[in-house]
Formats: structure tokens, C-alpha cells, sequence
């Protein structure tokens, strides 16, 4: 497990490499606050950490065998879901980049459907530029979402505002979102509206699960 200093070690080199705040939030699984914290503190600070949940997946995303078999796990996840909430099968998995990209690859072809790729909005997120409010956007290489019944897909969901974005987004394109699934859900999102919400793994601190 990383030490708090390598994480904002990491935050650093990666502001240097110039991805914006957001991005570096996406690359270290953390939520766009955390990574704000880590980007403009240093390592002889001791000013209050936020609280947040590291989670590193290396081992699994260095190995396509493990990847796979995550990935099929949650095509059979999304499966069941439907068929719980007594909703059809997608015709797209949207895949949030960057991490989700692999996993939703491998879905789509276990179910059958068509791929497409979204740039979330977390992306573009920088402090400075929050009233912006830029949105998201989907690759043009990848499929067209208008007129198709749609589930997302993500590696880890921190606050749930990513796929709650993400959901706009494919109603803004005429799609119909159906669902969301994640490998990993550190904030315990049951839905998002009347859309359900799954994860292979829910994590959360003790202190926050409540009584």
C-alpha cells in the first residue's frame, strides 16, 4: 500500500506531464477534491488529509487473462441486473475512459452489443474552471447512441457524479440509459433516478457506513 507522500508525489509528476486535476483524479481512483488536495500540497505537509479510499488495480489491468475474467464477471452482474429491474439487453455498453475503456471492450463482446467510448467531464475539471461546466463527449470512431438502450460502464465509482454526468450525457444524445455498472464502488450508490446502480465490489470506510 502507497504512503500518503507517493501519492502526492504522483499527483506532482503527473501535474507536470499536464493533465488537468481532473484527469489526475481519474488516474489515481480518487475523488476531484482529494486530488485538488494532493496537487497543492506537498510532502512535508501535514495539513488534514481528506478522507477518501485509495484503491490501486494494476494487478488486474497489467494482466488481460485477470482483466477478462473481471470483465466477464460483470457482464454477468449487468445480466442479472437487467433482468431484476425487467429491462432489455443494451444495445451499446458506453465505457468511461480512461480505465473503464478495457473493461467495457470486453462486455460489449460478451454481450453482443456495440461500443461506444465516452470522454467524461471530469476530464476538462480544474478548480479555476469549475463554472465552466463543460460536458462531456463521446469518440466519433466509436458508436453512434441515438435511438439505442444503453449501460455504462466504469472502473470505480468515488462519488457517483462521473456516471450521474455520464447518464445526462447519453440523454442529451437521444440514448436511453438502463444502467450503471462499476468494478468497485467506494461511495455505496444503490441508483442514480429510477436507474440502478451495481458493483462487483462495494468499499466503503467504517466510520461513514453509519448505525
Amino acid at each position: 500500500m502507497r504512503q500518503i507522500a507517493d501519492l502526492i508525489k504522483m499527483a506532482h509528476e503527473l501535474k507536470k506531464k499536464g493533465l488537468t486535476t481532473g484527469e489526475i483524479a481519474d488516474e489515481l481512483n480518487l475523488s476531484r477534491q482529494t486530488a485538488l488536495w494532493l496537487v497543492t500540497h506537498d510532502i512535508e505537509e501535514r495539513a488534514e488529509i481528506p478522507r477518501d479510499i485509495y484503491v490501486e488495480w494494476s494487478t488486474i489491468g497489467s494482466s488481460p487473462g485477470i482483466l477478462r475474467h473481471i470483465s466477464l464477471g460483470m457482464a454477468e452482474l449487468i445480466r442479472q441486473t437487467l433482468k431484476e429491474n425487467d429491462l432489455p439487453l443494451p444495445d451499446v455498453i458506453a465505457g468511461i475512459a480512461t480505465s473503464g475503456i478495457p473493461l467495457a471492450t470486453i462486455i460489449a463482446g460478451e454481450l453482443n452489443a456495440s461500443l461506444c467510448i465516452v470522454k467524461p467531464q471530469k476530464h476538462l475539471w480544474e478548480p479555476a474552471e469549475e463554472e465552466k461546466k463543460e460536458a462531456g463527449s463521446t469518440l466519433s470512431n466509436f458508436a453512434d447512441v441515438k435511438g439505442k438502450r444503453v449501460v455504462i460502464v466504469d472502473d470505480i465509482a468515488t462519488t457517483g457524479t462521473t456516471l450521474r454526468e455520464t447518464m445526462e450525457l447519453m440523454e442529451s444524445l437521444g440514448a436511453t440509459p438502463l444502467a450503471a455498472v462499476v468494478m468497485i464502488d467506494k461511495k455505496g450508490i444503490k441508483g442514480i433516478g429510477n436507474r440502478p446502480v451495481k458493483a462487483l465490489l462495494n468499499v466503503g470506510i467504517v466510520e461513514d457506513l453509519g448505525r
